[in-house]
Parts: C-alpha cells; sequence; structure tokens
C-alpha cells in the first residue's frame, strides 16, 4: 500500500515538472503581444504551498478589480460570515396624544452598502416601506420637526483622492457613505425623437434634473457634467441607436431616500413639516432597526458583480475593527498589517482603495496568491469565500470566459480590467478536491482583450487539465 502511495505522489510530481509544462508557459511569455508587457503569474498548491508555476511574481503591478479579492477575504476573516450592520431610525423629542411628533425623525447609516441596492436580495423600496410601517405601529400621523440622515459612522473622503477625475461621474466612482442608497446612482434612458435623443425614463423618478443635449453622430462620445443636482450631457451618439442608457453617480444618496421617503409620508397622510438632511444626530428612541445583508451575501455580490461601492463600504467596515469610525485609510492600514503573519509582504502591496479603481494601486501576484491560499485554508470562512468568487463561463465579468473549457474541475476567478490591464484571481478545484490559487496579471500587452482572453484560456487549459 505505501508503495502504490509513493508511487502516486511520483507520478503527480512529474506531472507538475515536466518540460511540456514549462515550454507552455515559455511559449505564453514568448508571445510578441507580450514583448513590452509586465507580467506577473502564481499557482500554488493550497494544501501544501507549494508553487507550481510562476513568473515575476514579487513585482507589483497593477491588479485593477482583483484588490477586491483582499478586501473582501480581510472583511471576512476580520467579520465573520455571520456580521451584519444595521441602519437605524429613531426620533429625538416626544409624541403628543394626536399622534404629532415634536421633534426629529432620525436615521443613522450603519454602512449598509445593500440598502434600496439593484444587487441585494431585498426589494429596493422595502427599507422605506420599513420606515413607514415603524411610524405608523407607534401612532406617528404628523412631524413637526427634520428628517436627520446621521453620516458620522464613516470618516474621510467618500472617493479616492487618487481615482481619475473623469471617473468621478460614472456610477462605478460613486461615493462611499455610511448612508448609502440605492447604490447611489441614478439610472437615465434617453431616445431618439428625430432630431436629437431627449430624456425618457429617471429612476428612482425625478432624483436629479437632467438636460440632454445628445445629438446622433458617427460614433459615441458622451460628456457628463453637474452642477448640483443638476446634471447635462452633451455629445454624440451612433444614429442607429434609438436610445441610450447611462448610470451615473449621487454625491449625496441621502437626498434620494429623503426625496422617496417624502413622496411617501405624503402618500400615508403623514405631515411633515420640513425634509432635509444634515449629519448631526442626538440621542433617540428606536423606532427601527434594519440590518444588512450577511457579509456572505455581501461578497458574494461583491465579487461576481464587482461592486466598487460594496468593495469601499467594506473597507470602512474593515477599519472598524480597530477605530470608532470607519475611513479608507484606517482600513487599508488595518489590511497591511493583517496580511503580513500570513506571508504576504507589505512591500509588494501598494493599495489606495478596496475596489481597485485607483491606477496607482500596485500588488504582486505572490501576494495576492498569499492572501488566497490562508482564506482558503480558513475552517471558518474558507469555502464561504471560494464560493464567492464567480464561477468561469457562467458568472459575472467571467460568464464568458473560458465557456465550453474542457476542465474537470471547477474554475472561480475575480477578474480585474481597465485600459491597458487585465488580471484574474481564485481557485480551480480540481475533481479530486485539490484546490489551487490562480493568479494572472497582464499589463501593457499590444494584443486586444479578446485575443489576450484566448491566449490565458489555452495556457490555463493546458496548465491545469494535468491538476487531478
Amino acid at each position: 500500500m505505501q508503495r502504490i502511495f509513493l508511487s502516486g505522489v511520483l507520478t503527480l510530481f512529474m506531472l507538475l515538472h515536466t518540460p511540456a509544462r514549462a515550454q507552455s508557459l515559455e511559449s505564453l511569455l514568448a508571445d510578441p503581444a507580450f514583448t513590452p508587457a509586465s507580467i506577473g503569474i502564481c499557482i500554488t498548491d493550497v494544501a501544501t504551498g507549494e508553487t507550481l508555476v510562476s513568473h515575476n511574481d514579487r513585482q507589483a503591478i497593477i491588479p485593477a478589480s482583483t484588490v477586491k479579492v483582499i478586501t473582501s477575504a480581510t472583511a471576512l476573516r476580520l467579520l465573520g460570515a455571520d456580521y451584519r450592520t444595521s441602519t437605524t431610525v429613531g426620533y429625538t423629542g416626544q409624541i403628543d396624544s394626536a399622534g404629532t411628533l415634536h421633534g426629529s425623525l432620525v436615521i443613522r447609516g450603519g454602512g449598509d452598502p445593500s440598502l434600496g441596492s439593484a444587487y441585494g436580495s431585498r426589494p429596493a423600496e422595502e427599507f422605506v416601506d420599513r420606515v413607514i410601517d415603524a411610524l405608523q405601529t407607534h401612532r406617528i400621523r404628523a412631524i413637526e420637526g427634520t428628517i436627520v440622515v446621521d453620516n458620522s459612522l464613516f470618516d474621510g473622503p467618500a472617493v479616492s483622492p487618487k481615482w481619475m477625475l473623469e471617473d468621478l461621474i460614472w456610477y462605478y466612482a460613486t461615493g462611499c457613505h455610511a448612508f448609502s442608497y440605492r447604490d447611489n446612482q441614478v439610472r437615465v434612458e434617453v431616445r431618439y425623437n428625430g432630431h436629437n435623443y431627449k430624456t425618457a425614463r429617471i429612476t428612482p423618478p425625478r432624483s436629479i434634473d437632467l438636460d440632454s443635449r445628445l445629438l446622433p453622430g458617427d460614433q459615441e462620445e458622451v460628456s457628463v457634467t453637474h452642477i448640483g443636482n443638476r446634471y447635462t450631457l452633451t455629445g454624440t451618439i451612433p444614429r442607429q441607436w434609438a436610445r441610450y442608457r447611462l448610470n451615473l453617480a449621487v454625491d449625496h444618496p441621502d437626498s434620494l431616500f429623503l426625496r422617496e421617503l417624502h413622496k411617501r409620508l405624503q402618500q400615508t397622510g403623514i405631515a411633515c413639516t420640513e425634509v432635509r438632511q444634515t449629519t448631526e444626530g442626538g440621542p433617540e428612541t428606536q423606532l427601527l432597526d434594519y440590518p444588512s445583508e450577511s457579509l456572505a451575501q455581501l461578497t458574494r455580490s461583491l465579487n461576481v458583480n464587482s461592486l466598487n461601492l460594496y468593495a469601499e463600504s467594506l473597507l470602512r467596515h474593515i477599519a472598524l475593527t480597530s477605530a470608532p469610525r470607519g475611513s479608507a485609510e484606517k482600513g487599508l492600514e488595518t489590511i497591511r498589517r493583517y496580511w503580513q503573519p500570513f506571508g504576504a509582504d507589505s512591500t509588494e502591496l501598494f493599495l489606495y482603495d478596496g475596489s481597485g479603481l485607483a491606477r496607482n494601486n500596485r500588488v504582486s501576484a505572490r501576494y495576492l496568491t498569499q492572501v488566497l491560499a490562508a482564506t482558503a485554508r480558513d475552517p471558518q470562512v474558507g469555502d464561504t469565500f471560494v464560493q464567492s468568487l464567480p464561477l468561469a463561463g457562467s458568472e459575472g465579468s467571467v460568464a464568458s470566459f473560458m465557456r465550453n473549457s474542457p476542465l474537470p474541475g471547477e474554475l472561480r476567478l475575480k477578474s480585474g480590467t481597465m485600459s491597458d490591464v487585465h488580471a484574474y484571481a481564485g481557485y480551480y478545484t480540481a475533481p479530486s478536491g485539490k484546490r489551487y490559487t490562480i493568479v494572472l496579471m497582464f499589463n501593457n500587452y499590444t494584443c486586444t482583450r479578446d485575443q489576450l482572453k484566448q491566449k490565458i484560456a489555452a495556457w490555463l487549459t493546458a496548465t491545469l487539465s494535468k491538476k487531478e
């Protein structure tokens, strides 16, 4: 029996270290498309820590959205899969016998990115519905005071100072606040009327004032400017497009909520003398505790849909493990300190956000590998984290990558893309259950992105098909 076991180990060793496999990597790297490129590759055995394939794995290069692997893994390990935060609703002052509240209605943001989110498991309107239910349960028929949104749980800038200014108007670069609502964005649709493109729909309704000056043209060239709540669209849309949709960032998501709440108050006959937003708060009698989705659910949504807002929110919750207020700066400091004992060298990490949107971010393939391997081995959250990554060929940003692949095992990858950057970080689980970390990062390649994906898919297939 021992002889058979040793023979199997020897066979596996030879498969992993054959010249054919080495030549496969050599051929990939020799591709002329990669002559000017920075490439980091690292594949390891999760159980043993053995490095099976590596190239330039200590060089810190741009990781794009694979940063989310670091953020979500850190949050799960520090906070646990069942962690939830809460948005609370209360009031100051007194309720008289006629049902009039002489005081303020106070909504305290708990840093829940799924509140009213299109990516959550609950209807977007549910939180407002619950607020109205709580008011009616306590027989509040009128509010003589203000409605206060408290954003004080999070500290520091809402967006990274390293993000590009031209990104800040778009949904993927929306700010992170203690009170986030409806993904901190509005969805706009314009339609061609025979002369130009005019506003057809805004979601949520009446959330912004929109002036569309878009004209038909030969190509898509759209610019957006805004002052306060007024947004202006200029540029051209290909003339064959009858409609055009875009998602825009909102600076003050609490204004979306307050507008929606005010409308519902009117519909239910609850009078309110004033609706305004502020960061002030005070001691209050609680009306409602509205928990977020579990961290396991948030992490799954984050990684499958590559949600920057979710990642930035979790970065601030990481900060809250060691500080009274959550800031990106404290969260990044916590990440650097946390992973050092696990063999992740902090000198190979240059991180400026939790989502990967900053082009200044740099991380090595080895650093990402150490995070992946340590988290997969974690008995508390390992399986949760692995399952949070999208399944290649069917989910998220890797839905088309390696579709119909001949690989017999399960490939789960978080992708990262921006101009001249393409990366993957995740796991391959062989039919035997043996698991491997996969990290591939390519910067400054000269082929098209589709061509790059084909090259990576072919190499991964050749490499991983040997894993039992």
